[in-house]
């Protein structure tokens, strides 16, 4: 269910995108983004799970270079056939800056300055849903 939504190459089109074979595709309809956003967090938790901060940082390689996954690779798997690259690309990110501001926050609740840990709250990015 890959599609080319929003891919290096996409049409200037809403309602399409271009894949690098340069085949049209529709924007991804209703069930496959719920498809897209049940992987996301299926994988997600399992990086929660398993104290993995940054998506990519649980593949592992062997000494001929072979990308082992130790944790989560059948919810990586289907992450990657659900999503696009660039939804891919972009909720990876957000999931980082979710976690870098969560510890900002953090940090500021347990040095007492709770103006800060306020302020932090207050910016946008709130939560992983993506919906």
């Amino acid at each position: 269910m890959v599609f080319g939504f929003g891919s290096s190459s996409s049409s200037s089109s809403s309602s399409s995108s271009t894949t690098n074979e340069g085949i049209e595709r529709p924007a991804p309809t209703r069930e496959e983004r719920k498809a897209c956003w049940t992987s996301r967090d299926l994988y997600f938790g399992c990086l929660d799970k398993n104290n993995v901060l940054q998506a990519g940082d649980e593949i592992q390689k062997d000494a001929k270079g072979k990308e082992i996954f130790n944790v989560c690779g059948g919810e990586r798997g289907k992450y990657e056939q659900d999503c696009g690259k660039a939804w891919i690309d972009y909720f990876n990110k957000r999931r980082t800056l979710e976690l870098r501001r969560q510890a900002t926050i953090d940090a500021a609740e347990r040095s007492g300055n709770k103006d800060k840990a306020d302020a932090w709250r207050a910016v946008s990015g709130g939560g992983s849903s993506g919906r």
